[in-house]
């Protein structure tokens, strides 16, 4: 009766030949790819839909094959050829790994039942019966059916959906925004049924909107501020403080009362940026301190984005379960606030003159990572160039760390270089100083890991 989730020939060898491939043979996989001249873009969505197809997503734990290839590609942009085979490298190795962990499988997604249910009627009950978390199935067949019949114009149902569960876990906005984006990328639409599924079988597992529920019900209506004005920089900073002292649960409220006291759409997102950033220091959280976060602030910043998800993600934005454990362990943050420290005190005449070589250095003879924080923080105030140290940021990472983290990492580094070009604050540093913090601890010599570079070495030499 069941048959397997197929797409054409091309596809099925080059997704039979991941299934034949063990981690230790990754980069000949990749070597023959790129020798039969398949480009990045191609190479990352073959491995994400190979995590779709043998890799279960019913959580609690799931594997970030299918969205953490997205914002790893575009980080890639940045980097030099050999560079992009390494990231390459590491997203291989990881799905991989994935498709051979008795944690994530055996799984196989096959083809799904038909709902005898028009668009309209699919559209109207998915998310009340997704959230009942009483139909898991009937919601990953509706999903498979919004892909064929709406497909991209099923973006925002799918967004609105996994923003609703945002505060119980950010992966359940990740797994779908970043996703998307990814078939954006790709233009890969022709593939959305898998990744639409992989996406519900995880939102369907025990969902939690018992905060969204209370938001709105305090909040409703569609209310948005200003999109125009500039950034009032103070303003911003008195919104970041009060973010980052309050406890938590008080975000949103925070932010919901600033928005009625006419704080525009600039001068808010500079705030909440900021106060992430901010807290991923102080606590000495990782980088799921920020990425969701990010998630949250890039529909804000989409002017296409409807009104209704915009409203919420204002208010929960900053009410994430990352945000909750940080604040949990406030006892254990460092004494001093960074940003209002040093905004006090600037940089002082005659202070060091700062490379990004000095830098990287850092990262590996402190570990705290704190010194690398300082002196990211006077290079990038003394006028550095925040794209260049971002790229060796993402080298360090690439060549220090086991995937996991390596692709968390990168995924962090690009949505922290992207808040560092949109601040209009004298804050602006604190961004990449958190990131530099994050980096220096993660770096490891793990087998694994050496593992990794000598296939690099193998990779990079077999490309004509």
């Amino acid at each position: 009766m069941h048959t397997m989730l197929r797409w054409d020939n091309e596809t099925e060898t080059r997704l039979q030949e991941v299934q034949n491939t063990t981690p230790d043979k990754a980069s000949e996989l990749l070597c023959q790819w790129q020798q039969r001249h398949l480009p990045f873009s191609r190479m990352y969505l073959l491995l994400a839909l190979a995590a779709t197809r043998w890799v279960d997503h019913h959580g609690p734990l799931i594997g970030h094959g299918t969205f953490n290839g997205g914002p790893v590609m575009r980080a890639s942009t940045l980097l030099s050829p050999p560079f992009q085979n390494l990231a390459l490298l590491h997203m291989a190795h990881y799905v991989l790994g994935l498709l051979r962990h008795p944690n994530y499988g055996p799984y196989l997604m096959v083809d799904h039942l038909r709902p005898q249910e028009s668009l309209p009627d699919i559209q109207h009950r998915f998310i009340p019966d997704l959230e009942t978390g009483e139909m898991p199935l009937l919601s990953e067949n509706r999903a498979a059916e919004l892909a064929t019949l709406a497909g991209r114009n099923a973006r925002w149902l799918m967004i609105r959906a996994a923003l609703r569960q945002y505060p119980e876990n950010e992966h359940r906005l990740l797994i779908v925004q970043r996703a998307l984006e990814f078939l954006d990328d790709t233009n890969g639409w022709h593939y959305a049924e898998a990744f639409f599924r992989a996406a519900i079988q995880y939102l369907g597992h025990r969902p939690d909107v018992h905060m969204t529920t209370g938001v709105l019900e305090d909040w409703p209506g569609t209310t948005c501020p200003c999109l125009e004005g500039p950034v009032d920089v103070e303003k911003a900073e008195t919104i970041r403080e009060a973010l980052i002292h309050c406890e938590f649960g008080q975000e949103s409220r925070q932010i919901i009362a600033a928005i009625s006291q006419n704080t525009n759409h600039p001068t808010l997102l500079e705030a909440i940026s900021l106060a992430a950033s901010t807290l991923m220091f102080v606590s000495g959280f990782d980088a799921h301190a920020v990425t969701g976060i990010h998630c949250v602030m890039d529909l804000l910043r989409d002017e296409t984005c409807p009104a209704d998800i915009r409203h919420l993600g204002w208010a929960l934005v900053l009410s994430s379960s990352r945000t909750r454990r940080q604040k949990e362990k406030r006892a254990h943050w460092i004494p001093n606030d960074l940003v209002t420290q040093v905004r006090h005190e600037g940089i002082s005449p005659g202070s060091q003159v700062i490379s990004v070589d000095d830098i990287i250095k850092s990262l590996y003879t402190d570990r705290t990572g704190f010194e690398a924080a300082s002196y990211t923080r006077q290079y990038l105030q003394t006028g550095g160039d925040p794209t260049p140290l971002t790229r060796l940021f993402i080298e360090t990472a690439l060549t220090t760390e086991e995937p996991f983290d390596a692709l968390h990492n990168v995924k962090m580094l690009w949505g922290l270089l992207n808040e560092t070009l949109h601040s209009r604050s004298d804050a602006f540093w604190i961004h990449l100083s958190a990131g530099a913090r994050v980096i220096a601890q993660s770096i490891t010599d793990s087998p694994l890991t050496a593992t990794i570079l000598q296939q690099w070495d193998k990779l990079n030499a077999c490309i004509p």
